[in-house]
């Protein structure tokens, strides 16, 4: 072979390689893009679920406050809109509008034991003259035995919050229904009778020929958002606003000797 052909066939060589080595480095060079890109998401999302979880905490203390003024300084629901706070890590809360979330429609008990109570509230404890508007009640459970319901009730226009009455209506064969009068307030008490019943659920509604459950009454929604760098948390709670203490007071004590309330003292001789 002449050293013209050779030199040519060396150029052809060369022309081949050149197109090859820049097609396997711009490869290179997009696969680490590709991968710095992946990395730096990744650390990014992992900065935002930490941040998330302390702006998460922050509503979570938010919930924690209004919970302590409404139980504890008897505070009122329109009193918790102004109610803020700040931390150490530069996380804060703010009383969020409860408003835009879910309130309760069906109050459910998953077990409730022979002789058990379970109580619901349709009065509002921030407006004890307010009528509950609610006109019939319902309830539901899976179990053979019967589940009673004991209700007091006040009359609302007349100025006491005394209950009045007090009547009893008992359910059979798994569900029950029981009209109630849309002027008056009341509070429900649920008892299993001779065995557990579970699934235990309660609607009411506003007119006894209603299929559509209301929100109770006696019920709030309290909302918290937390907020920290860029992320921000929402947490909203539907509780009822007043609870029994124990379940001691369900029960009437008989005795045929006077009680005394005096831990130090000695106990009377009973007769």
């Amino acid at each position: 072979m002449s050293a013209k052909k050779t030199l040519h066939h060396f150029m052809r060589l060369r022309g081949n390689i050149l197109p090859l080595a820049l097609v396997m480095t711009t490869a290179i060079l997009l696969s680490g893009v590709t991968l710095g890109v992946a990395v730096l998401d990744s650390l990014r999302r992992s900065v935002e679920t930490d941040n998330s979880i302390i702006s998460y905490y922050a509503a979570d203390a938010g919930i924690e406050r209004q919970l302590y003024e409404v139980r504890k300084n008897n505070a009122t629901i329109t009193s918790l809109g102004s109610m803020a706070g700040t931390f150490s890590n530069a996380s804060s809360w703010t009383s969020a509008d409860s408003s835009r979330f879910l309130t309760t429609m069906v109050k459910t008990f998953p077990t409730m034991n022979s002789g058990d109570f379970q109580f619901v509230d349709l009065y509002d404890p921030d407006q004890l003259s307010a009528a509950a508007g609610v006109g019939k009640v319902t309830w539901t459970w899976s179990g053979s035995c019967q589940v009673e319901m004991g209700y007091a009730e006040w009359d609302t226009g007349s100025g006491s919050v005394i209950p009045n009455a007090f009547t009893i209506a008992l359910g059979t064969g798994g569900s029950a229904t029981q009209n109630l009068n849309t002027a008056r307030a009341y509070r429900l008490r649920f008892r299993a009778k001779g065995c557990t019943v579970t699934n235990l659920q309660v609607r009411a509604y506003a007119t006894s020929g209603s299929g559509t459950p209301i929100a109770f009454p006696g019920d709030i929604t309290i909302a918290s958002e937390g907020a920290y760098a860029r992320t921000k948390q929402a947490i909203a709670v539907t509780m009822p606003r007043l609870d029994v203490l124990s379940g001691v007071f369900s029960y009437v004590i008989f005795s045929e000797c006077t009680l005394f309330k005096n831990p130090d003292g000695s106990a009377p001789v009973c007769p």
